[in-house]
């Protein structure tokens, strides 16, 4: 009988996958073939390191771990329609001392292609029982994306992590279609903007904004990862989406009140909207 302790990490697990499948539905799109993993091949092996630094300004290679790969075997119940590759390697650094500085785990697309990036998360959170839970975000439209268990295990660390297909557009780039009449479709981006936000370094910049009615805001998503502005709670107001680099968000604010909003991606990453 398996452990309270890795029941409760299999819940954690679940419950996470649960609601990153759910968000991959509700920014839209249909489930086809993503830009760099086909369905019918999926697994990898993706290569992957821990480095020193953050996902935007990576250092050197720290720790390697062990490729991301589909499992084999005999499959059972319904063929998937998103495949999901892991990994799972110790590494010889107790937990806390990991977490001491900036350290990042980034996925390569393969050994043949090590400098193209697919997905990237920052080491940095709350340990829970001994473990931490990192999200990886989807790099450079590669239609991959997942999370990372990092748990303590005595004076070393067990790194697993998971790698999941996101949607993709017609065009198989792996960016996420906007369902028509949703909020974001709905705010023009020809609209002219009265103000501009930029995302940049995980954050809002001008986090607190104070505007009257009827003014047009501008976001303008200038990360390398993803990111939304999405209202709280749940997009009900407005919604863009993923936000890759370069992207431009549009929302005209025709109703006084306050509006908070988040990142998706990034929960930490709020910012609020006072319209008066």
């Amino acid at each position: 009988m398996p452990s309270i302790t890795g029941r409760t990490t299999f819940v954690r697990f679940i419950a996470l996958a649960i609601l990153m499948l759910g968000s991959v539905v509700a920014l839209g799109g249909s489930l086809v073939r993503a830009g760099v993993q086909d369905t019918d091949t999926g697994g990898g092996p993706y290569p992957a390191h821990i480095h020193a630094g953050t996902c935007d300004a990576l250092g050197d290679v720290v720790h390697p771990l062990s490729d991301a790969t589909h499992p084999e075997g005999d499959a059972q119940g319904s063929e998937p329609t998103l495949r999901v590759s892991s990994s799972t390697t110790r590494i010889p650094v107790a937990l806390a001392d990991l977490l001491a500085e900036p350290h990042a785990l980034n996925v390569h697309k393969s050994a043949d292609d090590i400098g193209t990036y697919v997905a990237c998360g920052d080491l940095g959170g709350v340990v829970v029982e001994g473990e931490l839970v990192i999200a990886l975000a989807e790099l450079d439209d590669s239609g991959l994306s997942g999370i990372a268990v990092i748990r303590e295990a005595g004076n070393e660390t067990e790194v697993r992590f998971y790698l999941s297909q996101t949607t993709s557009d017609d065009d198989g780039n792996g960016a996420a279609a906007t369902p028509a009449g949703s909020p974001a479709a709905d705010a023009s981006p020809a609209a002219e903007a009265n103000v501009t936000v930029e995302i940049k370094d995980f954050a809002y910049r001008d986090g607190t904004l104070e505007i009257e009615v009827g003014t047009t805001v501008e976001w303008v998503q200038l990360d390398t990862v993803p990111h939304t502005v999405t209202s709280i709670p749940g997009g009900d107001v407005f919604q863009s989406g993923k936000m890759s680099k370069g992207d431009v968000f549009t929302y005209t604010f025709t109703e006084p009140g306050t509006y908070e909003y988040f990142c998706e991606y990034h929960d930490n990453m709020k910012g609020t909207v006072i319209v008066t």
